[in-house]
């Protein structure tokens, strides 16, 4: 595989990124852009791009492909759920830090940064199979997830899992084995609305990243070491277990790439909510984030390139 689009693409993400991190410095966005902006990149802009997956891609998937690809990110979670727990337990930390540095090694940033670069890589396909990863992350976050940040079962439910990605999931799917097919001029208002899912959730990741102290987060060697889990063993890992199982390359590159991401910027919201120390959850995710920019070409490399 040429690697220059994907450097390409990692470098254009991480410009419009340190925009939205200079923008918060500035004073020109707070906390009320990233709260309102996430809203609308999860619920607006991210079910466009689902749609817009299903209307482009040029491939055929049975309801025996779908069952499958769902399974392969249900053991991607999970596999990276073992890592989580592990590093919570082997580093030497205050134990109400211990479920968020689980929580940060097992859920990733799949949509702010994983999907971009599939994207880049793989096109409206890659895009159509990322898309059946929302079922497991959403139903697994919100009830695995914050079992873990809580350190109890408390709180866990799938009625929390409920979301606009995992419905308009739900509905692509149904749609996509139809074979139903739109007119060009709704396809090309779906590509124009969902085309500004990239820069803006990378600018909401950059804004969010700019509300943290820098020093502090980086100042904590823990903060590497679950980064280096989360960036580098995790998937590696996965894609040793995964390799002999799964036979089709786009399928084991995208959940090479959704593995490889950062921890996800739920962290810190569910962190607070649950009472837990969210500039910890917050210092996880800017590392792992700002690492991220070398690390994901990296493992790109390393494993299907």
């Amino acid at each position: 595989m040429d690697m220059s689009p994907v450097l390409t693409q990692m470098g254009i993400l991480v410009f419009i990124m340190a925009v939205g991190f200079l923008c918060t410095k500035l004073g020109v966005t707070g906390p009320e852009f990233t709260r309102s902006a996430s809203k609308v990149v999860l619920n607006v802009l991210l079910v466009f791009t689902i749609f817009n997956s299903v209307a482009t891609a040029e491939m055929e998937l049975s309801l025996a492909d779908v069952g499958f690809d769902i399974l392969i990110f249900f053991v991607m979670v999970l596999v990276c759920a073992a890592f989580g727990l592990l590093c919570s337990r082997l580093l030497p930390m205050r134990a109400d830090r211990r479920g968020i540095t689980a929580f940060t090694v097992t859920f990733t940033n799949t949509v702010f940064v994983g999907f971009p670069i599939i994207e880049s890589v793989y096109g409206s396909e890659g895009i159509l199979l990322a898309t059946l990863s929302n079922i497991p992350f959403n139903l697994l976050a919100y009830t695995l997830g914050i079992g873990m940040i809580r350190g109890s079962a408390k709180g866990m439910s799938v009625k929390n899992a409920l979301s606009a990605p995992l419905i308009a999931t739900v509905i692509a799917v149904a749609w996509f084995m139809t074979g139903w097919k739109l007119p060009a001029a709704v396809v090309d208002g779906l590509g124009v609305i969902s085309g500004g899912t990239v820069p803006m959730s990378m600018l909401v990741v950059g804004a969010s990243l700019g509300s943290i102290s820098v020093k502090a987060a980086l100042s904590d060697w823990r903060v590497y070491a679950a980064s280096a889990v989360r960036l580098i063993i995790t998937p590696l890992a996965l894609w040793a277990l995964l390799r002999p199982f799964v036979h089709d390359e786009m399928l084991l590159g995208v959940t090479v790439i959704l593995a490889s991401c950062p921890a996800a910027m739920i962290a810190t919201a569910l962190a607070i909510q649950q009472n837990r120390d969210e500039a910890y959850a917050s210092q996880c995710v800017f590392a792992s984030t700002v690492l991220s920019a070398a690390t994901i070409p990296l493992m790109i490399f390393l494993t299907i390139a």
